[in-house]
């Protein structure tokens, strides 16, 4: 079973603050609604009966000790005494009750006091009147029943029932405190038990736990309202820092192996990996490179649309041999170093496209012309282009979005590209949603924080 640290505890918590809160607040409404307008008040009062008189302690003390025996003894047998039908049917006549006598029983409870001769009748009723009249009647009732079936009168009544001032049922305030402490109980449940059923990757220590491959990049969440291309709209933005970040540990993690040809992809579609690889090569040709982005994704390219291009013409061309690489490759406006081979119309046969010994060639010629070359490509986990992209290319680069990519799916597209021998460099966790502190981004907060103050 997999350990979870207090402060991941403590940021699920944080994640499903909004919907523990609604319960809390729903529960302690619905709670108080019922408590002070659905259920009606009831009100208890009692009378207290003694069995045994002055009188009969009135010998020496060996007598009066065996008679407070024989009367505690007694006290259990009144007790019964007391709810029998010879009792409360009279009660019901006396008072003319419109009550049967299980209600009447349910009304009347009867409390023996352990080691004392003391009898305690409890009435609860909606009406604090008719609770007294029903306890004063039941004792009185109740005497006269012991006179004629024991023939004893041994029985006096000590308190006589007091009408209550105020409700034992319902408690608003307490109904409200333990409905408010449900809601709060249920919430922490179901926050847990959706981030247990939850198997998409969350956090760093998911890719090492279950895909073991370094993390080369964290890209914080984007706003929707800007534009996808923010490195180069807002160079000095958190998320720019990350992908500055990230161009720095590639060239890190292959110092002892030249890396000019690099394949993006990810396990599934909408992880963000066509945003990544624009900004990534951005990123590489601020720095200084001369670098090609190449839109591989022959089945939904999404490259053009982020620079707001026409595709009608590209990389399919080249490859049939229609059209010349100097006259495809679009300079990037802004971007003095940057050029993009756009998809072109969309082929029937992307996959033999890109594994033919022109996309080789191709490849193999542009190396010489550029630094890097950035190739997005489709998802590895539904088509097997970036498979085949990735036995061309110096390294792989896997894209996984926070929250969105399944943990299986990731394992299944690193074994994929394992089978095909793909150097597999490592995964850029995308799609941090930071504004929010999300327990998702906590050990990268700070970091981007730092720059974002710039």
């Amino acid at each position: 079973m997999e350990e979870i640290s207090i402060r991941e505890l403590f940021f699920i918590l944080r994640k499903w603050m909004g919907m523990i809160m609604a319960l809390l607040i729903v529960s302690v409404g619905a709670s108080g609604a019922v408590s002070y307008y659905i259920l009606n008040p009831e009100y208890q009062t009692f009378t207290t009966l003694m069995v045994g008189k002055p009188k009969d302690y009135q010998s020496d003390n060996s007598i009066e000790y065996n008679d407070i025996i024989l009367n505690q003894k007694l006290v259990s047998t009144y007790g019964e005494l007391v709810k029998s039908r010879a009792v409360t049917d009279n009660v019901i006549e006396n008072l003319n009750l419109n009550l049967s006598y299980n209600t009447f029983r349910n009304k009347v409870n009867v409390n023996l006091v352990k080691d004392t001769e003391i009898i305690k009748l409890v009435v609860t009723d909606e009406s604090p009147s008719l609770a007294v009249e029903i306890a004063n009647e039941t004792a009185i009732v109740f005497m006269e029943k012991v006179k004629e079936f024991l023939r004893v009168e041994n029985i006096q009544v000590i308190d006589e029932a007091q009408l209550p001032e105020r409700p034992i049922k319902p408690r608003p305030l307490l109904n409200m405190a333990i409905a408010g402490v449900l809601g709060v109980m249920v919430g922490v449940f179901i926050s847990f038990f959706m981030e247990f059923l939850d198997n998409t990757i969350k956090t760093p220590d998911d890719i090492e736990r279950h895909i073991n491959l370094p993390i080369l990049g964290a890209i914080p969440l984007a706003d929707k309202k800007r534009s996808g291309l923010i490195t180069m709209e807002d160079p000095k933005s958190p998320i720019s820092e990350s992908f500055r970040t990230l161009r720095t540990n590639i060239q890190f993690s292959s110092i002892d192996r030249e890396v000019k040809v690099i394949t993006v992809t990810s396990s599934g579609p909408s992880e963000g990996k066509s945003t990544v690889s624009a900004n990534f090569a951005i990123s590489l040709a601020q720095n200084g490179k001369k670098v090609l982005l190449m839109e591989c994704d022959l089945r939904k390219p999404m490259v053009h649309k982020l620079f707001d291009i026409s595709n009608s013409r590209g990389l399919t061309n080249i490859l049939m041999g229609e059209r010349d690489i100097s006259a495809l490759a679009h300079k990037c406006e802004g971007i003095d170093n940057l050029n993009i081979i756009f998809s072109g119309p969309l082929p029937p046969n992307p996959a033999e496209l890109l594994g033919s010994n022109g996309m080789k060639k191709l490849v193999e010629n542009l190396k010489e012309e550029y630094d890097m070359i950035i190739l997005d490509s489709p998802p590895v986990g539904l088509v097997t282009d970036s498979a085949i992209l990735s036995t061309i290319t110096d390294g792989t680069l896997l894209v996984a979005a926070v929250g969105e990519t399944d943990t299986n799916a990731m394992k299944g597209a690193k074994e994929l590209l394992e089978k095909v021998q793909a150097n597999l460099m490592g995964v850029i966790l995308n799609k941090i949603p930071i504004n929010n502190r999300s327990y998702y981004a906590y050990g990268y907060y700070q970091y981007y924080s730092y720059y974002g103050q710039d």
